[in-house]
């Protein structure tokens, strides 16, 4: 096969999509799709050029027969299309979460099953760079046993509300506009913890780990402009080699937007925030009043791909889905990966209703989990970065 086909379903978040693919040597962009005027429009000022066409249905994108489906639509519909993508005879790689119940993840594994298509779960932040160097780091043993992990998504999303344009805006801004027949957003009652996955992943990555159970909690509903979900909620989830992994997620607190990592090891720790952009660490033997060390790893692997969105992991994530197809292999992210990226947001969600309640998470795998391949596929950095004292004043 000399270039994969590529569709594109939704130019909202795809519009990043079609740039990525677009610059993929091994991919083809023949068509995508969205129904509203303005998308259509830059859809086709990126498409024509490169002779591809731009159509309203997601039916006509299916008619033109591509190998692959990039589904980045309305997050309450990613499961029926991508279901609907497979049936035709697509791989698909879907934005996420992918799916927003435990019957919706049945219902893709089953049809990954029946189809023999490839299903694969977007989750550009299993590509950040400085995850590479973690697992490195923590296969050769350097970090000791870990025993726990943490992570936080602290996004503000405010603008829960939606016209019949695409545009979207706050209940405030509605009520000062004077604005009607706006619908809330697919986000605007998501229980925030079921958007875990840029935290999970990269974790479930590192550790080479899977989720066993869960408890969780809620925060207070105050945000007036998202008054349908939760100010925030946390989640504690055992794995199978039994650690602890804590995930945080707040869609309604004002604050700079972020993903925060933290493992613990009987050897050292690490650390890394987006807002930061370089990882902390602390290996055994170090004096701990000299405090962390710095290391300046980046979210991407050069300076081009942190043009190409969020910081390059957006590209990554294209290429290596497309790698993949092409020379006939299983993606880095298959379907039971994905499922275990995803489904223990959405009993977490379960837990927080229950009050806390630990629920256990179900194994979707029809094979016991033997460990990751993602590595098989992503590999690790040949070079080895210096730190530098980071004293306990600048810490």
């Amino acid at each position: 096969m000399d270039q994969i086909t590529v569709g594109i379903l939704g130019l909202r978040r795809g519009i990043t999509h079609l740039h990525n693919f677009l610059t993929v040597p091994e991919a083809r962009v023949i068509a995508a799709a969205d129904r509203l005027p303005d998308r259509q429009a830059e859809g086709r000022r990126l498409l024509e050029p490169v002779g591809g066409k731009m159509v309203a249905e997601f039916e006509e994108l299916l008619a033109m027969q591509p190998d692959a489906v990039v589904v980045a639509s309305n997050g309450r519909m990613q499961c029926q299309h991508a279901c609907q993508a497979l049936e035709a005879g697509c791989h698909v790689l879907s934005e996420v979460p992918g799916a927003f119940t435990l019957e919706e993840w049945v219902r893709i594994r089953d049809t990954v099953q029946r189809t023999g298509n490839q299903y694969m779960l977007g989750e550009n932040c299993s590509f950040l760079n400085f995850i590479r160097y973690w697992r490195k780091w923590i296969a050769a043993g350097q970090y000791g046993e870990m025993s726990l992990a943490e992570a936080e998504y602290l996004h503000y999303l405010p603008h829960t509300l939606t016209n019949a344009d695409g545009r979207f805006f706050t209940p405030s801004e509605a009520r000062q506009q004077g604005l009607r027949g706006l619908v809330p957003t697919w986000r605007a009652d998501q229980p925030p913890i079921q958007y875990l996955t840029h935290d999970l992943g990269p974790l479930l990555e590192v550790l080479d780990d899977r989720v066993m159970s869960v408890t969780c909690r809620s925060g207070p509903w105050r945000c007036p402009e998202a008054p349908l979900r939760p100010d925030g909620q946390i989640a504690l989830f055992t794995t199978e080699k039994g650690l602890l992994i804590q995930i945080l997620v707040t869609l309604n607190t004002v604050r700079p937007s972020e993903h925060r990592y933290r493992l613990f090891g009987t050897g050292g720790s690490l650390e890394w925030s987006w807002y930061e952009g370089f990882c902390r660490r602390f290996l055994a033997g170090m004096e701990e009043s000299k405090g962390w060390e710095r290391v300046d790893i980046a979210v991407a692997t050069s300076e081009t791909d942190k043009q190409m969105g969020h910081g390059g992991m957006d590209v990554n994530l294209a290429r290596h889905f497309v790698w993949a197809l092409h020379r006939g292999k299983t993606v880095p992210i298959d379907v039971y990966r994905s499922i275990e990226y995803s489904l223990p947001g959405i009993i977490a969600a379960q837990s927080a209703d229950l009050g806390g309640t630990p629920l256990a998470v179900p194994d979707l795998r029809l094979k016991p989990f033997r460990g990751t391949a993602f590595w098989d596929y992503v590999g690790f950095p040949e070079d080895e970065p210096e730190g530098r004292p980071m004293p306990p004043s600048a810490a």
